[in-house]
């Protein structure tokens, strides 16, 4: 009898486990809530109607949004349909509804995109903490309706907004994309712009997130946590002439692998700098060559090292 309450003992410790596991392992993309008045008593056929169109705008590239919208709603893809208080919840199944999209030929973006994301911006006005601040708000309220997710355990990604001015001497929206990922599609741009406030700024968040997002469907996102690269501020006024001879020398420097302008200013200019090895220990006494001092920033600052 002891034997047996032992057994049974063990198989629910096992069920939990399982559960937890389970739980664990759910991709929340395809766990879509309507929480609307109407949508209560709905049979499983408008419900499906109902909330493929929140799945697709998670978990299909920008490019294909369209083609989705008009694909026959299928119950098959359906895995679990209940009513709630105030409306209905469905999980779909995830391998069955990418088998539908590869019928159509439609990618999926099969990764649950996840960031640890901080966003600067540089350049505005005294307020830059706190237009900073409402731009990393305003990302986490796209989160469930795009698709991805924010927090401590993602892959780092950081996005710096600069005003700035092109050769042609225009006004253009400097943007510059890093993370723990390698991509060719979107590490910096620059974007027309009349004006900076609150909204353009917000459009253009929008728009560089889904773009990331977008990229996961490619397989053009590699992963790699232990880059050697960073992300280098000189900030001082120095004639053009001074500043191409520094960028060659720190191009020649052996601990560098390569140089790349991230943003040119009249006063400020920043590189970013893949290095060898990841070695950052010759960084203070070269720029001290050239009676600059180079400081090494708090982790989560805009960049990793200033120099004035």
């Amino acid at each position: 009898m002891k034997m047996m309450r032992w057994a049974l003992f063990f198989i629910i410790v096992g069920f939990a486990s399982f559960e937890v596991q389970a739980a664990a392992a759910i991709d929340e993309r395809f766990l879509i809530e309507i929480n609307q008045k109407e949508a209560v008593g709905l049979d499983i056929q408008a419900a499906t109607e109902l909330a493929l169109p929140i799945l697709w705008k998670r978990i299909v590239p920008t490019e294909n949004l369209e083609k989705a919208y008009t694909l026959p709603a299928v119950t098959s893809l359906v895995l679990q349909f209940k009513s709630v208080k105030h409306g209905v919840k469905l999980m779909f199944n995830s391998n069955q509804v990418r088998s539908f999209l590869a019928k159509y030929r439609i990618k999926m973006i099969g990764v649950y995109p996840s960031w640890n994301l901080s966003v600067f911006t540089l350049g505005f006005s005294d307020t830059d903490e706190n237009l900073s601040h409402d731009l990393l708000n305003y990302a986490h309220g796209m989160a469930d309706e795009f698709g991805f997710r924010l927090g401590p355990r993602g892959k780092k990604m950081q996005l710096i907004f600069a005003p700035a001015i092109d050769v042609y001497g225009q006004a253009v929206l400097h943007v510059d994309v890093q993370g723990a990922f390698s991509s060719d599609l979107l590490q910096q741009t620059d974007i027309l712009a009349q004006g900076y406030d609150s909204y353009q700024l917000q459009d253009f968040l929008n728009q560089v997130l889904k773009d990331v997002r977008d990229a996961y469907s490619l397989g053009t996102l590699i992963f790699n946590e232990s880059s050697s690269e960073i992300l280098l501020t000189i900030a001082s006024n120095d004639a053009l002439a001074t500043q191409v001879m520094m960028e060659q020398a720190l191009t020649r420097h052996p601990g560098v692998v390569s140089v790349q302008p991230a943003l040119l200013q009249k006063v400020r200019r920043q590189y970013r700098i893949e290095l060898r090895d990841g070695d950052e220990s010759w960084i203070v006494s070269w720029f001290a060559g050239y009676g600059l001092t180079a400081v090494k920033q708090p982790e989560g600052s805009a960049v990793n090292w200033l120099v004035e």
